[in-house]
Protein backbone atom coordinates (compact mmCIF):
# COMPACT_ATOMS: atom_id res chain seq x y z
CA UNK A 1 0.00 0.00 0.00
CA UNK A 2 2.12 3.10 -1.26
CA UNK A 3 1.15 7.02 -0.08
CA UNK A 4 2.32 9.82 -1.95
CA UNK A 5 2.77 12.96 0.00
CA UNK A 6 2.57 16.48 -1.96
CA UNK A 7 3.75 19.48 -0.09
CA UNK A 8 3.27 22.63 -2.96
CA UNK A 9 3.58 26.05 -2.89
CA UNK A 10 6.02 29.19 -3.13
CA UNK A 11 8.36 29.99 -0.96
CA UNK A 12 9.29 33.38 -1.87
CA UNK A 13 5.62 33.63 -0.39
CA UNK A 14 5.53 33.90 2.87
CA UNK A 15 2.56 30.97 3.92
CA UNK A 16 2.28 29.96 0.89
CA UNK A 17 5.28 27.72 1.05
CA UNK A 18 3.65 25.46 4.01
CA UNK A 19 3.30 22.53 1.71
CA UNK A 20 7.03 22.55 1.13
CA UNK A 21 8.40 22.99 4.36
CA UNK A 22 5.96 20.43 5.91
CA UNK A 23 7.23 17.92 3.39
CA UNK A 24 10.88 18.64 3.89
CA UNK A 25 10.19 18.54 7.67
CA UNK A 26 8.51 14.82 7.22
CA UNK A 27 10.81 13.39 4.98
CA UNK A 28 13.34 13.82 7.81
CA UNK A 29 11.19 11.32 10.13
CA UNK A 30 10.57 8.01 10.50
CA UNK A 31 7.70 6.94 8.23
CA UNK A 32 5.83 3.70 7.31
CA UNK A 33 8.64 2.15 4.46
CA UNK A 34 5.63 2.80 1.51
CA UNK A 35 5.20 6.67 2.10
CA UNK A 36 7.10 8.80 -0.66
CA UNK A 37 7.47 12.67 -0.46
CA UNK A 38 7.56 15.13 -3.25
CA UNK A 39 7.47 19.03 -3.28
CA UNK A 40 6.38 21.34 -6.04
CA UNK A 41 5.95 24.53 -6.46
CA UNK A 42 2.64 24.19 -8.08
CA UNK A 43 0.39 20.98 -8.65
CA UNK A 44 -0.02 19.78 -12.45
CA UNK A 45 -1.53 17.46 -14.64
CA UNK A 46 1.78 15.50 -15.06
CA UNK A 47 1.17 14.52 -11.72
CA UNK A 48 -2.17 12.25 -12.52
CA UNK A 49 -0.15 8.95 -13.82
CA UNK A 50 1.63 9.12 -10.50
CA UNK A 51 -1.59 9.58 -8.34
CA UNK A 52 -2.81 6.83 -10.43
CA UNK A 53 -0.30 4.31 -9.13
CA UNK A 54 -1.18 4.53 -4.75
CA UNK A 55 -3.61 3.83 -3.04
CA UNK A 56 -2.91 6.93 -0.57
CA UNK A 57 -2.25 10.33 -1.56
CA UNK A 58 -1.75 13.30 0.95
CA UNK A 59 -1.38 17.26 -0.22
CA UNK A 60 -0.31 19.59 2.14
CA UNK A 61 -1.35 23.27 1.05
CA UNK A 62 -1.46 26.63 2.55
CA UNK A 63 -5.14 28.04 2.66
CA UNK A 64 -6.85 31.07 2.71
CA UNK A 65 -8.33 32.50 5.99
CA UNK A 66 -12.24 33.39 6.14
CA UNK A 67 -13.13 35.81 8.47
CA UNK A 68 -14.50 32.53 10.99
CA UNK A 69 -10.85 31.24 10.92
CA UNK A 70 -7.35 32.75 12.28
CA UNK A 71 -3.95 32.24 11.18
CA UNK A 72 -2.61 28.98 12.10
CA UNK A 73 -6.01 26.85 12.04
CA UNK A 74 -5.17 23.03 11.14
CA UNK A 75 -7.61 21.51 8.57
CA UNK A 76 -8.07 18.37 7.45
CA UNK A 77 -10.47 17.40 4.71
CA UNK A 78 -10.89 13.94 2.43
CA UNK A 79 -11.17 14.93 -1.38
CA UNK A 80 -12.82 13.49 -4.17
CA UNK A 81 -12.07 13.70 -7.60
CA UNK A 82 -13.97 16.49 -9.66
CA UNK A 83 -13.86 17.56 -13.20
CA UNK A 84 -13.78 20.75 -14.08
CA UNK A 85 -15.70 22.39 -16.73
CA UNK A 86 -14.44 22.84 -20.24
CA UNK A 87 -12.52 25.84 -21.03
CA UNK A 88 -11.68 26.30 -16.52
CA UNK A 89 -8.35 24.57 -16.47
CA UNK A 90 -5.72 26.76 -16.50
CA UNK A 91 -2.13 26.45 -15.04
CA UNK A 92 -3.37 26.26 -11.38
CA UNK A 93 -4.65 22.72 -10.80
CA UNK A 94 -6.36 21.50 -7.44
CA UNK A 95 -6.05 18.37 -5.86
CA UNK A 96 -9.66 17.59 -6.95
CA UNK A 97 -8.80 17.88 -10.38
CA UNK A 98 -5.75 16.07 -10.66
CA UNK A 99 -7.99 13.00 -9.12
CA UNK A 100 -10.18 13.44 -11.26
CA UNK A 101 -7.67 13.52 -14.11
CA UNK A 102 -5.72 9.84 -12.86
CA UNK A 103 -9.77 8.15 -12.35
CA UNK A 104 -10.05 9.21 -16.02
CA UNK A 105 -6.98 8.43 -17.92
CA UNK A 106 -5.52 6.19 -15.74
CA UNK A 107 -8.78 4.27 -14.30
CA UNK A 108 -7.71 4.94 -10.45
CA UNK A 109 -7.86 7.82 -8.32
CA UNK A 110 -6.26 6.93 -5.09
CA UNK A 111 -8.38 7.99 -1.76
CA UNK A 112 -6.94 11.43 -0.62
CA UNK A 113 -6.46 13.79 1.97
CA UNK A 114 -5.56 17.69 2.21
CA UNK A 115 -3.89 19.00 5.15
CA UNK A 116 -3.64 22.59 5.51
CA UNK A 117 -3.29 25.49 7.71
CA UNK A 118 -4.47 29.09 7.31
CA UNK A 119 -2.36 31.83 6.13
CA UNK A 120 -1.39 35.14 7.66
CA UNK A 121 0.31 36.33 4.45
CA UNK A 122 1.09 35.52 1.15
CA UNK A 123 3.73 38.68 1.05
CA UNK A 124 6.49 38.66 -1.16
CA UNK A 125 8.55 36.85 1.22
CA UNK A 126 10.59 34.30 2.82
CA UNK A 127 9.89 32.10 5.50
CA UNK A 128 6.57 31.71 7.56
CA UNK A 129 4.51 33.81 9.52
CA UNK A 130 4.65 33.46 13.39
CA UNK A 131 1.08 31.54 12.86
CA UNK A 132 1.89 29.32 10.51
CA UNK A 133 5.08 28.59 11.93
CA UNK A 134 3.65 27.73 15.49
CA UNK A 135 1.30 25.48 13.83
CA UNK A 136 3.74 23.67 11.77
CA UNK A 137 4.64 21.07 14.22
CA UNK A 138 1.15 20.59 15.37
CA UNK A 139 0.78 19.62 11.75
CA UNK A 140 3.67 17.38 10.84
CA UNK A 141 2.43 15.57 14.20
CA UNK A 142 -0.86 15.10 12.44
CA UNK A 143 0.45 13.58 9.15
CA UNK A 144 2.73 11.43 11.16
CA UNK A 145 -0.05 10.17 13.03
CA UNK A 146 -2.42 9.53 10.36
CA UNK A 147 0.37 8.01 8.26
CA UNK A 148 0.39 5.36 10.74
CA UNK A 149 -3.16 4.80 11.30
CA UNK A 150 -3.68 4.14 7.58
CA UNK A 151 -0.28 1.47 7.23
Amino acid sequence: MKTLILGYGNTLRKDDGLGMYAARSLASLPLPEDVEIRTYQQLSPELSPRLAQVHHAIFIDAALTSSAERPGTIKTRTLQPRTSQPGSITHHFDPETLLAMAETLYGHAPQATLFSVTAASFDLEEGLSPEVNAALPVLIDSIKNYLFAIS
